[in-house]
């Protein structure tokens, strides 16, 4: 079987496997939905929320944008805006392995002289991402730990666990003292040498620019923030009445979010409302997964925005794709760091 057909097979599965989860979800949950669409969202907080949402998703692309000039690379933001939406139609539209992430750092590979720039700001960008939503989780939890139940506070502790994680792994990325004795243990290990080799390369391209990788650590904490605001203002118009507090939810919505980052088709459809759903009953609000529902409403209204500058740019979209797909093959192959002018290190 080739490469091809194997890939539109597990596509097709996944797809299926996305659907199935989402069915279940909708029939485990069918007599809250009824009573959501009886009592009609508040339209205002659901407008508010879009309008937030689409806010929190311009930031993640100025964070891009930052972390791509910070390199000193000719970039416009008008590209990182127009890049950024099409690259949410990946995310969410578009079910198969190339991401928006990959089409993004495609644009930049063909721009750009230095291909393993261009995908260290995929890689960095990817990096503060979720290291800002673990640590919005971990700093949120400190204020609410008093009256958290003990899963709650769980939830906390593996908030600040990831937070550490990624703070070590950034750490030792910017740190070439540390390279040789991890060098030592993935030598003539194939696959795990040939990754590593990648990331030293990946990561000496920021390695004199710590600040900027902090500021834009921040700048995701803000962002996830507004995403965790769009969130509670849905998950308020369909239960006013007891949906929990903002607090509570800058708690919950970034481990919600974090599984949205699961590869499986339209943003991890259906396990993340089963996610959301099991977190959110560790507060004692049951209807999790009905709010999940309602924020991937706004998230699929602003993948029709989005859609918008896909269409608009559907000539370069189709070859932007097909290096997208030469970038995962070099990715795997851990020959990203090695083209010529760029050694990979030895």
């Amino acid at each position: 079987m080739s490469d091809r057909r194997r890939g539109l097979w597990l596509n097709l599965a996944l797809v299926a496997l996305a659907f199935g989860l989402l069915g279940w979800t909708i029939h485990a949950n069918s007599d809250k939905i009824r009573e959501v669409m009886a009592t009609r969202p508040d339209p205002a907080r659901v407008g508010l929320a879009f309008v937030f949402y689409l806010a929190a998703l311009v930031l993640t692309f100025v964070r891009w944008y930052w972390l791509v000039r910070a390199l000193g690379l000719p970039f416009r933001f008008r590209d990182a805006l127009r890049l950024g939406f099409i690259g949410n139609v990946f995310n969410l539209v578009i079910p198969g392995a190339v991401g928006g992430d990959l089409v993004k750092a495609a644009f930049l590979c063909r721009e750009q002289a230095r291909k393993t720039q261009a995908v260290a700001s995929m890689v960095i960008d990817r990096g503060v991402g979720l290291l800002g939503l673990f640590l919005l989780a971990g700093v949120a939890g400190l204020f609410v730990l008093g009256e958290a139940s003990g899963p709650v506070r769980g939830l906390i502790g593996l908030a600040w666990l990831a937070v550490v994680a990624g703070v070590a792994g950034l750490t030792i990325l910017f740190t070439p003292a540390l390279y040789r004795p991890l060098e030592g243990l993935v030598r003539g290990r194939g696959r795990f040498e040939a990754v590593f080799h990648e990331m030293v390369a990946l990561a000496s391209a920021y390695r004199s620019r710590v600040g900027m990788v902090i500021t834009a650590t921040a700048l995701a904490l803000v962002s996830h923030a507004v995403f965790v605001l769009a969130f509670t203002l849905v998950d308020h118009a369909l239960y006013p009445a007891s949906a929990p507090s903002l607090g509570r939810h800058l708690v919950i919505v970034p481990l919600v979010l974090f599984t949205t980052a699961v590869p499986l088709p339209f943003g991890a459809l259906g396990l993340s409302e089963i996610a959301s759903g099991a977190l959110f009953d560790l507060v004692q609000f049951p209807n999790g997964a009905v709010a999940m529902m309602g924020y991937r409403v706004i998230t699929y209204l602003g993948a029709a925005l989005s859609a918008l500058f896909y269409v608009a740019n559907a000539g370069q979209v189709k070859q932007l794709r097909r290096d997208a797909e030469s970038i995962e093959h070099e990715l795997e192959e851990g020959s990203i760091g090695s083209e010529e002018g760029e050694p990979a290190p030895a």
